[in-house]
């Protein structure tokens, strides 16, 4: 067995490392140092091993991947609700928040609400390498607990809202194939202090400089609320849609 040191121009060791295992076998040994594979086989493995990193080591191309991720949420609230005290000779009855201003109110709920967001974010990167892009707040969101002596004890946390993608791209002639996982956290229009949380993981491909479709989705919401001298129903819907394009600048 002989001991020699392959240096590649274009790849990391750390990469084709399994390839280089897989073509010793058990007749050889490589560890990978930088861009350097430090080999341990036969003169002929050797050989063997340097055609083969020949053919894959070539300089990728810088490619331009852009993600385009749109989103809607429509609610329509309908009802009535009814406040106000009802007194008697032996206490009174509250209902919902009582009277206010001496006076019994009554409320009909009318609302329509219609969000609608999305963003176009690029990315320059190199084939077959990973590309992420994440942008993001912190949100407090508050809770109220009990001490062991009856006391209340408010308490804030901080919850990360998240948007981005992790995402790889390989070029085949007019074609590309890409690995994708996306996050998308949007916060809830219909809930205070809730998170809406969507991710994917997908492997695609189509042709370069066309938008390929990853993923969409349709949610529809319906709740129904009825009480003493109250009813409230609501019906929403979200839709979101990923799609990306890769272009070669080289």
């Amino acid at each position: 067995a002989a001991s020699e040191v392959i240096q590649l121009n274009f790849r990391m060791a750390q990469d084709v490392l399994p390839l280089a295992e897989s073509v010793l076998g058990q007749d050889g040994r490589a560890t990978a140092y930088g861009n350097q594979l430090i080999v341990n086989a036969s003169t002929d493995k050797i050989a063997e091993l340097r055609s083969v990193l020949e053919q894959i080591d070539t300089q990728p191309r810088r490619l331009l991947i852009t993600v385009d991720t749109q989103g809607n949420q429509y609610n329509r609230e309908r009802g009535y609700q009814t406040d106000g005290t009802i007194s008697g000779r032996h206490g009174e009855i509250i209902i919902g928040q009582g009277e206010q201003s001496g006076r019994d109110q009554v409320r009909i709920i009318r609302n329509n609400t219609q969000n609608r967001d999305g963003a176009l974010r690029t990315i320059q990167t190199l084939e077959g390498s990973a590309a992420l892009v994440q942008v993001g707040e912190n949100v407090p969101q508050r809770s109220t607990r009990y001490g062991p002596y009856g006391q209340i004890q408010e308490h804030t946390e901080y919850r990360s809202i998240n948007r981005g993608f992790y995402v790889t791209a390989t070029v085949h002639g007019e074609r590309v194939q890409i690995e994708i996982n996306s996050q998308n956290d949007r916060s809830s229009t219909r809930q205070a202090g809730v998170v809406n949380t969507q991710s994917t993981s997908s492997r695609v491909s189509g042709r370069l400089g066309e938008w390929i479709s990853v993923s969409a989705t349709q949610e529809d919401l319906n709740s129904r609320e009825d009480g003493f001298l109250q009813k409230r129903y609501s019906t929403g819907r979200e839709d979101s849609q990923l799609q990306l394009k890769v272009e070669v600048l080289d």
